[in-house]
């Protein structure tokens, strides 16, 4: 049976799931569990202490923040009152983080003052200049003139910054009657998210999602998995990510609890597991391999696993599927644009482990020539399209850039290349678009030849995917120095690494002189693949 959409707002499904399930659990946090009812009055809380900061419908509030339970307080809150969320990625550098801001105009930034080896309020105090950020965490920034103030995820902090206790504390300002007031304005077409995805431009764009879209996102995934009311799903991906934001919603459809780590780690993935006796879960062939190599896999307790998704070849498929147990192990597809489409534990192994599945219900699909722009039969390669609920509203203030993926009657391009078969099964052949897919990180080859020409010794670069047994692949740089200068394959690594996330730094860099060029003069990157990439197996 087909699932059902459902057309709500992410609050009337906060509220309706807390009336429904009450204290039952939803999500579980590494120290921290939250059951429906606390969700509700936590996002409301939020909600009207936005209200009190000035934020209201089509605001856009960021954040900077690895999993955390103020993550979903924020989104929930931000979607009661029309406000729309903007996550950063965790491993963002300076020119990331100001592009995001700047292009967003987000009012407030919620974050943690420090994650892993990133110092971001450093990066935010170098961002707004000098004296910008005042108590409270003020901000009078010529760099960024809408954002108002910085608010610390904690109470204690080294920075003069507002505390989530005071950003909390300001709710007692707003009466419930205005907070009432906001959401019956709401609609379930409008965006409530905002998430930053590379793109064939030099700078990430920013994709609109809907209510409608995210609330229903992956409430298929988890029947197409076989997970039932009350069990519980591991998600390993991060919150500023489709894949993750899209996730930690199907408790509010479901009624199962979704399991969080902080951010991925082999070992604490593992553990968390054994210790809430996960039946399904998500991950990228990186990821599985790191948890079956890591020297303690086999002290934990995996039994419970039965089902779980794993984008690979079909020689790593079947190695997780016999290593880690997981018979109901699936593929799926899908881009923030436009999606899903999922295997299902149903499928017989040689659909799952060499398809992505079929098209998500009340959704379809097409694959397109990409000559003639018309349907091709079964058996045939072309442009992968999508119409239907779960496609994006349009990018931020790039209306050309919308038009040119997004069709007059809906037809969304992917730039990706797929086949369908008889059954309607999709497999993926490519991508149209120079985008690579780093560990399952999006990275535009654009944005790192942008970065790479900025270097003073870089006359010319182009970027490419190298294979790579654990990531799928990783960046190569091809690039031509200018007259007269000398650099190293580390020095352009270190140049890079030290501006942009790790996962678009280039791990391997090759030097030249000799292009080959289109008769219009554009580089012909299928040329320098054929060129480079024999020499190029990157180690695992």
């Amino acid at each position: 049976m087909k699932t059902e959409i459902r057309y709500a707002t992410v609050g009337e499904a906060v509220d309706e799931a807390a009336e429904r399930w009450g204290e039952e659990v939803g999500w579980i946090f590494e120290d921290r569990r939250i059951s429906f009812r606390e969700m509700r009055d936590a996002s409301d809380e939020i909600a009207r202490a936005l209200l009190a900061q000035g934020i209201g419908k089509g605001d856009c509030v960021a954040v900077l923040m690895p999993n955390l339970a103020e993550f979903l307080f924020i989104l929930f809150g931000c979607a009661k009152i029309g406000a729309v969320l903007t996550a950063l990625n965790t491993r963002s550098r300076l020119f990331e983080i100001e592009h995001v801001l700047r292009h967003s105009g987000a009012a407030l930034l919620i974050a943690v003052e420090h994650f892993l080896k990133q110092d971001y309020m450093l990066m935010l105090e170098e961002l707004c200049g000098a004296g910008a950020i005042g108590a409270e965490g003020a901000v009078n920034s010529a760099a960024f003139p809408r954002l108002r103030r910085l608010v610390r995820t904690t109470d204690e902090g080294e920075r003069s910054l507002m505390s989530w206790s005071a950003l909390r504390a300001q709710a007692q300002s707003v009466p419930p009657e205005q907070l009432a007031a906001a959401r019956e304005s709401l609609h379930w077409r409008e965006p409530v998210l905002l998430q930053y995805t590379s793109g064939t431009t030099a700078r990430p764009k920013g994709a609109l999602l809907s209510h409608v879209y995210l609330l229903n996102h992956s409430v298929e995934l988890l029947d197409r998995l076989g997970v039932r009311r009350g069990e519980a799903y591991l998600n390993t991906q991060p919150l500023y990510h489709i894949g993750g934001a899209g996730i930690v919603l199907t408790p509010l459809s479901v009624g199962c609890p979704i399991v969080i780590p902080e951010y991925y780690e082999a070992e604490r993935v593992l553990a968390l597991i054994e210790r809430e006796r996960c039946v399904a879960r998500s991950g990228f062939a990186a990821m599985y391999i790191m948890e079956m190599t890591h020297p303690r896999f086999r002290e934990f307790d995996l039994s419970s696993l039965r089902a779980g998704w794993c984008v690979a070849a079909p020689e790593i498929m079947a190695r997780v599927r016999d290593e880690m147990g997981i018979r109901h192990l699936i593929q799926l597809y899908g881009s923030t644009e436009a999606g899903n489409v999922f295997g299902s534990y149903a499928d017989p192994w040689e659909k799952r482990s060499r398809s992505c599945g079929r098209v998500a219900a009340h959704m379809e699909l097409q694959i397109r020539d990409m000559a003639t722009g018309e349907p091709v039969p079964p058996g045939r390669i072309g442009e992968v399209l999508f119409r239907g609920w779960c496609t994006f509203i349009g990018y931020l203030n790039q209306p050309e850039e919308t038009a040119k993926i997004v069709e007059p009657d809906g037809w969304v391009h992917t730039g990706d290349l797929g086949m369908l078969d008889d059954d309607g099964y999709l497999y993926f052949k490519g991508r149209l678009k120079n985008m690579l897919r780093v560990g399952g990180e999006n990275v535009s080859a654009e944005e790192v030849e942008a970065m790479l020409v900025s270097h003073p010794k870089i006359k010319m670069a182009a970027a490419i995917g190298a294979p790579d047994a654990r990531l799928g692949e990783v960046v190569m740089a091809i690039v031509e120095l200018r007259e007269g200068e000398a650099a190293s394959e580390q020095e352009i690594i270190d140049y890079c690494a030290a501006r942009m996330a790790n996962f678009r730094v280039p791990r391997i860099v090759r030097f030249t002189r000799d292009w080959p060029l289109t008769g219009s003069g554009k580089i012909q990157t299928h040329a320098l693949r054929d060129i480079f990439l024999g020499e190029a197996q990157h180690p695992a």
